[in-house]
C-alpha cells in the first residue's frame, strides 16, 4: 500500500493538464442561464424585427457591357496607352452608381410625387427657396441612389444591376429605367467624344501637313548642299575599297615581319635555309670538301712546301671566296626585300588613313541625310494616318451604335429579399449559441475564485485531499448536527471525511502526521467545521483524539460540542491550570480543549514555551491533535502554530476564495517551512450542474457501500435530470470523479 502512495513533493513536481472539453462542456452547464439567456434575447430580437420588418423587394436587370476600342489612332502606340480592362469596368460600374445617373431616372419617373419619396418634400415650407429646394432634390436623389446595388459576374462582361424598394412595381421600374439612362448616357458621351476627335483631328491634320513641307524642303536643300545623288551606292562602294586596303595591309604586314625576321637572322651570322639551300654555295662547298681530302692525302706523303699542297690551298682560298660572295648577295637581296616589304606598308597605312577620313566626312553627311529623311517618314506617316482616322471618325460619328445591351430587362419580383426570415434565424440561432457560449467562458475568466479540486491543485500546486459538499443543519441541539460523521444523516458527506482521513493517514511517508493545523485563507471558510469532523472521523478509526480549539479570538468548538469555555487552552498557557483541560465529548475517543478566556496577545502566547510543552503532553496522551487556528490572511496565529505541527491543512470554500488569496495563504505557509499536506474544497455546492460530476462519484460511492444500494441507484435513476442536459451531466460526470476524491 505505500509503495502506491505519491509524496507531496512528487505530486508538485508532476505536470498539469490543461482544460478538455469536458471542462467546457461544464462550465457551458454551470452557467446555463447565461447562455439561455443571451441566446434567448439574440433569438427573439431577430425574430421580431424578421416578422414585423416591412418586406422589400429587389428588381435586376442584367446588363452585357463590351469593351469598346477607341478608333481615333490605330497604331499600337495608341493601343498600348488604352484604359486597362479593368480600370474600365470599374469606371462602367461607378457609372452606373453615379449621382447623375440617379437624378436622371428620378427626373424621367417623378420620384418626388412618389409615395416612398414624397415625404422629402412633405417637409419643406412653401416659401422655401432655391437652397432648400435643392437640398432636398439632393436628398431624393441619395436615396435612390442607396438603393441601387451593381454586381459584376465574374469572368464574363454581364453585370445585374438591382434596385430595392418595399413597392415592387416601383423597383423594376427604377431599374429598367435606369438602364435605359445608362444607355443614353453611354451614347451621348460617345457621340461628343466623337464630335470633339473630329475637330481636334481637323485642327492636328493641318499641323501635320506644315510640318511635312517644312521637313521634306529641309531634305531637299541639304541634298543639293552636299552633293548627295545616290548616298547608299557610296557608301557601299567606300565601304568595300576600306575592307581591301585593311586585307592589303595585313598582307603586307606579314611579308615585313616574315622579312625583318631573315633579316635579324642574317645580320646576326646565324645560318638561313636561303644560303643552305643555295645550289652554287651547295658546288662551291662540295669542291672545298674534295680539295680539304686531296690535302689531307698528300700532306702524308708532302709537306707544305711542296708544289702540289700550295697549288691546293690557293684553290681552297679561291673556293671560300667564291662562297663569301655568294653569302653576300644572299644577305643584300634579304636586306633589299626587307626595305621593301617596309616602305610598302608604310605606303598602304598613309592610303588607310586617308581612306579612313573620308569614309567618316561621308558618315557624318549621312548622319545628317538620314535624320531629316527620317523626320520626312515621320510627319508623312502621321499626315497620313491623322487623313485615315479623321474620314474614320466622320463617317462613324453619327452611328447610333453602343457597347452596352440590355440581357435580360428586370420583372416585378413576387418574392421580397428583405427580411430573410429563415437565414435571420438560422443566423440568431447559430450567433446566440456562440455568443451565449462566449459570455459563459468570458463571466468564468473573470471569476478568479477557486471551485474545483483541479483548479487547487492547478494554481496552489498542492494536492486537493477531499471534496466537502454544502451541509444543511437539522435536529436536537444535543446530537451536534455540525458533526455530520456522528449522524446517519448526510453520508456523502460523511463518506468526504473518510476520505479526507485516509489521505492524511497516507500523506507523509512512513508514519502519518501526529499533529494536524487546519486553516483557511480568510474567515467563514468552514475550517472549525472541517476541523470538528476530522477529529471526529479520527477518533472513529484510532486511538483518543484531541480537538484543540487555538483559534483565540474568534472560538467556536465548545459551542459546536456544547461544552464549558473554561478551563481552556490559555487558562493553560498564562499557567493558572497544570494539568492539560480537555474535556470528554459524547463521541467515543473524542476530546476537546476549548479556547478558554480570550487574551489580548494571542500570538504571543501561541508562540510561548508553554504552547510547545501543552503540545508534548498531548502527544503523550492522544494519538491524533486536530487544531482549529485563525485565518492564514487575518492575523499570524496560523503561521506560528505551522512551525509546530507536523502537517497543515488548508480549507479553501468554494467559489468563494480568490486564487491570488490563496496563492498568498500558501505562500506564507512557505516561508515559515510549514509542511503543507494539501487543502480541502469546502462547501461545495454539489446540486448545481457544474459539480454534477463529483456528486455522481459520492452517489456511485454510496451506492456501493450502503446497504440497501439497490434503492438508492433506482431512486437517484427516478431524480436525474432528463433530456439533453442530463445526458450531458451523465457524459461529463464520472469521468472526473475519481481524481476528484
Amino acid at each position: 500500500m505505500a509503495d502506491e502512495l505519491v509524496s507531496s513533493e512528487a505530486y508538485l513536481a508532476a505536470p498539469h493538464p490543461g482544460r478538455t472539453l469536458h471542462d467546457y462542456l461544464r462550465i457551458i452547464i454551470r452557467r446555463r442561464w447565461v447562455v439561455l439567456s443571451v441566446f434567448l434575447v439574440l433569438v427573439a430580437t431577430t425574430a421580431l424585427y424578421s416578422f414585423t420588418a416591412t418586406p422589400i423587394y429587389q428588381a435586376t436587370v442584367q446588363l452585357l457591357i463590351e469593351r469598346q476600342q477607341p478608333q481615333i489612332f490605330d497604331t499600337r502606340d495608341a493601343a498600348a496607352a488604352q484604359m486597362k480592362s479593368e480600370e474600365f469596368y470599374q469606371t462602367q460600374y461607378k457609372l452606373l452608381e453615379s449621382l447623375a445617373l440617379a437624378k436622371k431616372v428620378a427626373d424621367k419617373l417623378h420620384l418626388a410625387q412618389h409615395p416612398q419619396f414624397a415625404k422629402i418634400f412633405e417637409n419643406l415650407p412653401p416659401e422655401a427657396d432655391k437652397t432648400q429646394q435643392r437640398q432636398a432634390e439632393e436628398h431624393l436623389v441619395n436615396a435612390v441612389q442607396s438603393q441601387i446595388e451593381v454586381k459584376p459576374i465574374r469572368n464574363s462582361s454581364l453585370v445585374d444591376v438591382s434596385f430595392s424598394s418595399p413597392d415592387k412595381e416601383l423597383a423594376a421600374r427604377v431599374v429598367n429605367t435606369l438602364a435605359q439612362a445608362y444607355i443614353e448616357k453611354s451614347l451621348d458621351l460617345r457621340y461628343a467624344a466623337s464630335q470633339e476627335a473630329g475637330q481636334w483631328l481637323q485642327q492636328k491634320l493641318v499641323e501635320a501637313r506644315r510640318k511635312l513641307e517644312d521637313s521634306e524642303g529641309k531634305l531637299n536643300q541639304y541634298k543639293k548642299d552636299q552633293g548627295i545623288v545616290a548616298l547608299e551606292d557610296k557608301e557601299t562602294i567606300t565601304a568595300q575599297k576600306l575592307e581591301q586596303l585593311n586585307r592589303e595591309l595585313v598582307a603586307a604586314q606579314t611579308r615585313r615581319l616574315e622579312a625583318e625576321t631573315r633579316f635579324q637572322e642574317v645580320s646576326a651570322g646565324r645560318p638561313i635555309p636561303e644560303v643552305l639551300n643555295n645550289p652554287l654555295i651547295q658546288t662551291l662547298k662540295g669542291e672545298e670538301a674534295k680539295t680539304i681530302a686531296q690535302i689531307s692525302e698528300l700532306s702524308k706523303k708532302f709537306g707544305e712546301k711542296h708544289p702540289r699542297m700550295i697549288q691546293l690551298q690557293h684553290e681552297i682560298a679561291a673556293t671560300r671566296g667564291k662562297i663569301a660572295a655568294e653569302t653576300g648577295y644572299i644577305v643584300q637581296s634579304i636586306k633589299n626585300a626587307y626595305n621593301m616589304a617596309k616602305n610598302q606598308e608604310e605606303n598602304l597605312k598613309q592610303a588607310m588613313e586617308t581612306h579612313k577620313d573620308a569614309t567618316q566626312d561621308l558618315g557624318e553627311r549621312a548622319i545628317q541625310y538620314r535624320v531629316l529623311l527620317r523626320d520626312v517618314e515621320t510627319n508623312r506617316a502621321l499626315y497620313e494616318n491623322m487623313m485615315k482616322s479623321l474620314k474614320e471618325t466622320t463617317a462613324t460619328g453619327n452611328l447610333p451604335s453602343t457597347n452596352i445591351h440590355i440581357v435580360y430587362p428586370a420583372a416585378v419580383p413576387d418574392k421580397p429579399v428583405k427580411p430573410k426570415k429563415v437565414r435571420n434565424l438560422a443566423l440568431a440561432l447559430f450567433l446566440g449559441a456562440f455568443l451565449g457560449c462566449a459570455a459563459a467562458f468570458g463571466l468564468e475568466s473573470l471569476d478568479t475564485t477557486l471551485k474545483t479540486p483541479e483548479e487547487i491543485e492547478t494554481w496552489l500546486e498542492v494536492p486537493n485531499l477531499a471534496l466537502i459538499p454544502h451541509l444543511e443543519f437539522s435536529g436536537a441541539p444535543e446530537e451536534v448536527p455540525e458533526v455530520v460523521v456522528h449522524q446517519e444523516k448526510q453520508t456523502l458527506a460523511a463518506e468526504a471525511f473518510r476520505g479526507l482521513r485516509t489521505s492524511i493517514l497516507f500523506s507523509t511517508p512512513g508514519q502519518a502526521p501526529q499533529i494536524v493545523l487546519v486553516t483557511s485563507t480568510q474567515p467563514m471558510e468552514g475550517k472549525s467545521l472541517i476541523a470538528a469532523n476530522l477529529a471526529a472521523v479520527m477518533a472513529h478509526a484510532k486511538g483518543d483524539v484531541l480537538l484543540l480549539d487555538a483559534d483565540l479570538r474568534r472560538p467556536s468548538q465548545h459551542q459546536t460540542f456544547q461544552l464549558e469555555k473554561e478551563p481552556g487552552l490559555t487558562n493553560y498557557l498564562v499557567g493558572e491550570v497544570a494539568e492539560l483541560p480537555v474535556q470528554r465529548t459524547a463521541m467515543p475517543n473524542l476530546w476537546v480543549t476549548s479556547c478558554g478566556k480570550l487574551p489580548p496577545n494571542p500570538s504571543e502566547l501561541l508562540g510561548s514555551a508553554r504552547m510547545q510543552e501543552f503540545l508534548a503532553q498531548a502527544r503523550q496522551r492522544f494519538a491524533q491533535i486536530v487544531i482549529d487556528s485563525p485565518p492564514l490572511l487575518s492575523v499570524t496565529d496560523a503561521a506560528i502554530l505551522a512551525t509546530l505541527t507536523e502537517g497543515v491543512l488548508l480549507v479553501i470554500k468554494a467559489e468563494t476564495v480568490p486564487r491570488k488569496a490563496a496563492q498568498e495563504a500558501r505562500n506564507d505557509l512557505q516561508e515559515v517551512k510549514a509542511p503543507i499536506l494539501g487543502a480541502v474544497l469546502n462547501d461545495v455546492p454539489l446540486h448545481r450542474n457544474g459539480y454534477y460530476y463529483y456528486h455522481q462519484y459520492y452517489r456511485y460511492h454510496y451506492y456501493y457501500t450502503s446497504p440497501d444500494g439497490v434503492k438508492t441507484k433506482r431512486r437517484s435513476k427516478a431524480t436525474s435530470t432528463p433530456g439533453l442536459l442530463g445526458y450531458l451531466k451523465n457524459r461529463i460526470g464520472p469521468g472526473r470523479a475519481k481524481k476528484a476524491s
